[in-house]
Order: structure tokens, then C-alpha cells, then sequence
């Protein structure tokens, strides 16, 4: 290990991590319990502590300030597992709440609210290609020789329609 006069006269960050990668794991390790978050921990603070490399005051206590900010990084991801933790906690009792048909009719009812607010902004064509080939289960060319347009026309106007329907899914859930 090198010794602290050495590593106050100017820091070289090969030499700290040589010194302090091991035991910083070990330490982070402590608080998460599992070693690959504990090295993504380290290796953050490494990162932060390397862009900072430059503003480090040379008289303060560097390795206690590193082992400080991956106290502090362990405490976040704590807490952020922690708040993961309740969010998923509170979903499963409003899923045990619902039976499966209740909870799949009330997908069913949210999928069909989102389906229904997009088909109203959309031109009529649109809409009215979509609920045909959709719901009355019409071919394109059906739909083309009752709308008197053409089966291009037809797949066009789904195409866009389906992309839009796609899009507020996808907004919605993510």
C-alpha cells in the first residue's frame, strides 16, 4: 500500500484503485449483499470519483471521502430497492384483490378505453377501415368494395390506423 504523504503529493488514480478496489467491494458488499451491485456501486463511485479527480482538496482525507460516497451510493440503492420493494408489495394485494376474470375484464376495459380515445381523433377513413377489418372481421377487398376505394387504400388506412393504436399502447404501458 502506498503510504499517505505519497498520496498526497499528487494522486495517481491507478495506484488508489490498486489500493482501495478490493476493500471498497468488500464494503459496499456489506450493504447490498450482492456482489455484482456491489460492483456497480464501486465502479460508479470510481467513475464520479475520477471526473472529480481535479477538484480533490489534497489535505482532506481522500480515502475516507471515497469510502464515504460508496456509503452513500449503498444507502440509495437501499432505499430505491426498498421503495422497488413496497410498489411491488402494493401491486400484488390490488391483484389478489381482483379474481383472475375480474382482473383480466378490467385489462380488457382499460385496453378498450385506450383503443376507443384513439379511433375518435382519428380521420373517419381510418377509423372506419380499422373497426371493419377489426371488428367485423371483413378481407381488405370487402372493405374496399363496400367503401368503393381500393385494397391499397384499404391497407394504407390500417396501416395507419394500427400504428396510432400502437403508439397510445405503447405510451400507456410503456
Amino acid at each position: 500500500m502506498k503510504n499517505r504523504e505519497n498520496m498526497e503529493e499528487r494522486f495517481d488514480f491507478a495506484d488508489f484503485y490498486e489500493c482501495h478496489y478490493r476493500q471498497a467491494l468488500r464494503y459496499a458488499s456489506m450493504y447490498v449483499f450482492n456482489n455484482e451491485d456491489a460492483r456497480d456501486i464501486v465502479s460508479d463511485v470510481l467513475l464520479r470519483f475520477l471526473e472529480q479527480k481535479g477538484k480533490l482538496n489534497r489535505e482532506r482525507n481522500i480515502v475516507g471521502l471515497f469510502f464515504s460516497m460508496i456509503h452513500n451510493k449503498c444507502m440509495d440503492y437501499l432505499r430505491r430497492r426498498s421503495r422497488f420493494k413496497q410498489i411491488e408489495n402494493k401491486l400484488k394485494q390490488t391483484a389478489d384483490r381482483f379474481s383472475d376474470s375480474e382482473f383480466e375484464a378490467l385489462c380488457h376495459k382499460e385496453l378498450f378505453r385506450i383503443i376507443g380515445e384513439t379511433l375518435s381523433n382519428m380521420p373517419a377513413l381510418q377509423q372506419e377501415v380499422f373497426l371493419d377489418v377489426h371488428m367485423e372481421g371483413q378481407t381488405y377487398l370487402e372493405v374496399a368494395e363496400a367503401r368503393n376505394i381500393t385494397k391499397r387504400v384499404v391497407e394504407y388506412q390500417l396501416r395507419k390506423a394500427e400504428r396510432a393504436v400502437g403508439c397510445s399502447l405503447q405510451r400507456m404501458y410503456g
